[in-house]
């Protein structure tokens, strides 16, 4: 099912609930970004009988209303990403990139790459991959994807040490990149505070 104005593809983020009956899902879609819509709960609570979170789903959109967020009226399960829910790090980790696309979703012009990138961390976190590498290069990854001067100014400001660290990690398939690797936390803490201070990315 494509996306168009009455339906919506793409991963769900959030998931909060929102008076008896209903819940404010909001979905990362690669056609129109991100999108908050409204979700009716079934009466009887059954497996499969809602979203979760970072399922892939399609959803079949009412017409929209005069105010407010539209409801679904369908929605179909495309692949549910259960691996995460079996370790708490590489949910951490999730959590926390769920966190940067809501925190900057809704003011990216292009979403196509970002959604990319987002299945593609993901994908990385479900098949093993070592969560603050994944974390790591996403941050990285979603910084130059949105035109920041995150090589030309962060990393080049870095020590030299740090320096050959990062690019060592950033030049490595996430597959390649095993092991406890201790100097990540500092790259990582370094990195969030350039985004926070010099851009207008949040994370």
């Amino acid at each position: 099912m494509p996306s168009t104005d009455d339906s919506l593809e793409g991963i769900a983020l959030s998931l909060e609930e929102t008076g008896e009956n209903h819940l404010r899902i909001s979905v990362f879609s690669e056609a129109q970004g991100l999108q908050m819509v409204l979700f009716r709960k079934a009466l009887k609570n059954r497996a499969n009988d809602r979203p979760d979170l970072f399922d892939e789903v399609e959803l079949s959109l009412a017409p929209p209303r005069s105010t407010g967020l539209r409801f679904v009226n369908e929605f179909r399960l495309v692949a549910k990403r259960r691996e995460l829910a079996k370790d708490h790090k590489r949910f951490q980790v999730a959590a926390d990139l769920a966190r940067l696309f809501l925190q900057n979703g809704q003011h990216l012009l292009e979403p196509k790459p970002f959604a990319a990138l987002l299945h593609s961390s993901l994908a990385a976190l479900c098949h093993g991959g070592n969560p603050q590498v994944v974390y790591f290069k996403t941050l990285f990854v979603f910084a130059r994807t949105e035109g920041l001067p995150v090589k030309e100014s962060w990393l080049s400001d870095l020590s030299t040490g740090d320096k050959t660290q990062a690019r060592s990690v950033l030049g490595q398939p996430v597959s390649d990149l095993e092991g406890d690797l201790p100097f990540l936390c500092t790259l990582v803490d370094s990195l969030r505070s350039w985004l926070n201070a010099e851009t207008e990315l949040r994370c």
